[in-house]
């Protein structure tokens, strides 16, 4: 194709949510002025913000702002967290003290704290979920059969070692977590089945094994840091999200809200991009390169629906969307347990809660003044639980956080019921050829996104960064421009590491001895 000898805009970014907004700033520091347009009200993607509520309690109003529900910046965000403190964004981070197990069968509630045992372990990783097997409270939800299957349990966990799916093709893509969890004892089953489920926002049955190793990979079997956490000290769109606009802004990137993109046409030397204002009217630009940074379904609609991409999407496997819901109840007085957080099992609607009066500074000021507590509970399915009335919603996770907490029966003052959107997506595409990548099929399109393929051991909100890093790297090499540096992963400690070594090459021992002479195995 020829040049454009004078496009409307270098780059345009398709989508502000996290990954979008960190290819923009990237793009934005090199000088090359993006434009990010974001068809939704908010900025922000799932952190980004919703209505606020309001609350007349003690004698004052009291405002609390929504949100997609609470996000953590994990030990292993390096590159999220970098891209924060150069720009002395979210400095006031929040450390995670405690979170408990809560279980509950056959009418009986019981809870261990589960959290501050696997990070602080007194045992190296990748054995450090022995600390739990000294707390009397964890020793105590146990059965015998538990005790039995141990071994089972530890040894099918350490496939993950075997396997890296964020980085290497593997044999698991088409099989489910629950497969894993078939012949596990009750108790460890559903603590695990609790943990993978609120890692992945799905249940066994619809989460990848593939992508089930890869989230206990990132997040805490190679090494004990990186189960550490920290929570935002406001809601995300204040604390995280409205910054990150302002630092666009401040180093010349442009930002449109309510600007709905459902077309790409090429030109020559580069694309032609179509959307709807907020007014109904409709605008066109010209670009030399397009960042392609929306969720899985919106990416795929509007590639499908542009005549010059289509054929290629047909090509693609593309992970589904899940939908999720968010409950938030007001009480006139707190809970005495020190947790401020925890995940649920056995006979629960609810996935987890947090008590945002412990996290959020504008919610602790309030809890100072009235004595009050918010929590906020996710629901991540089944889709009959989601879709019932909120009524209906509301009694479950109200019931549900009466048992944990019985002091709280005859004390809720408010409540809220929020559907999110099928944006979240499955994660299983790894290193999978299949699904779509940060180089797309198209020239001077780059993607990036949570969801997307991309040699990183990464998952969720440091996977969003890494890839909005890589597509700004992609587009400011195009244009004559310097890389964006992206920062490794921290290695595993010594002891997972040899462990890995291990049992990967036990991996490459069984798999050339199976090899059928004269041929040769994947991957080699």
């Amino acid at each position: 194709m020829g040049t454009v000898a004078s496009p409307d805009q270098p780059v345009i970014v398709v989508g502000g949510g996290l990954a979008g907004l960190t290819a923009a700033l990237h793009l934005a520091e090199r000088g090359l002025d993006p434009l990010v347009l974001e068809a939704d009200l908010h900025f922000g993607g799932r952190m980004g913000g919703g209505e606020t509520v309001e609350l007349d309690h003690g004698g004052q109003r009291w405002r609390f702002p929504a949100e997609h529900g609470i996000h953590g910046i994990w030990g292993q965000y390096h590159n999220l967290r970098a891209m924060l403190d150069r720009h002395g964004i979210a400095s006031d981070r929040v450390a995670a003290r405690h979170e408990d197990w809560v279980h509950r069968e056959r009418g009986r509630t019981s809870r261990a704290e589960a959290g501050s045992a696997v990070r602080r372990s007194f045992v190296p990783a990748p054995l450090h979920y022995m600390g739990l097997l000294v707390r009397p409270d964890f020793i105590a939800m146990l059965t015998l059969r538990d005790w039995i299957g141990l071994p089972r349990v530890v040894g099918s966990l350490y496939m993950a070692l075997a396997y890296d799916p964020l980085i290497e093709p593997t044999p698991l893509a088409d099989h489910t977590l629950a497969e894993l969890f078939t012949h596990w004892p009750p108790r460890l089953r559903a603590f695990m089945t609790a943990l993978m489920r609120n890692g992945l926002a799905a249940h066994p049955e619809e989460a990848s094994l593939g992508g089930s190793l890869a989230f206990l990979r990132f997040y805490t079997l190679l090494r004990r840091d990186s189960w550490a956490f920290e929570y935002l000290s406001a809601d995300a769109e204040c604390a995280l999200i409205a910054p990150l606009v302002a630092a666009i802004t401040a180093h010349g990137g442009e930002l449109l809200n309510r600007a709905h993109v459902d077309r790409l046409e090429p030109v020559p030397g580069g694309w032609r991009v179509h959307w709807q204002r907020a007014d109904g009217g409709r605008q066109v630009a010209t670009t030399a390169q397009v960042v392609l940074a929306l969720d899985a379904p919106s990416a795929h609609r509007l590639l499908t629906a542009s005549p010059a991409t289509a054929d290629a999407v047909s090509a693609l496997a593309w992970p589904c969307g899940l939908t999720n819901g968010i409950v938030r109840l007001w009480f006139d007085t707190a809970p005495t347990r020190r947790a401020e957080s925890g995940i649920c099992s056995g006979d629960f609607s609810i996935d987890n809660f947090f008590w945002i009066h412990r996290i959020q500074r504008d919610c602790a000021a309030w809890h100072a003044a009235t004595g009050g507590a918010l929590v906020e509970a996710h629901i991540y399915g089944p889709p009959e639980v989601i879709d019932l009335p909120d009524t209906a919603v509301l009694a479950l996770a109200l019931n549900d956080i009466a048992y944990i907490y019985p002091e709280l029966r005859g004390h809720m003052i408010h409540a809220t019921v929020q559907r999110n959107p099928a944006t979240h997506t499955r994660f299983e595409t790894g290193s999978d050829l299949r699904y779509p990548g940060v180089e797309s099929p198209w020239s001077a399109i780059s993607m990036c996104g949570d969801w997307l393929r991309y040699p990183h051991p990464a998952l969720f909100l440091e996977r969003a960064c890494v890839t909005g890093i890589a597509a700004a790297t992609r587009v400011s090499v195009a244009l004559g421009g310097e890389p964006c540096p992206i920062i490794p992963a921290l290695p595993p400690e010594p002891l997972a590491g040899v462990f890995q070594r291990g049992l990967r090459g036990v991996r490459r021992l069984v798999r050339v001895r199976a090899k059928p002479s004269g041929t040769r195995s994947p991957g080699g």
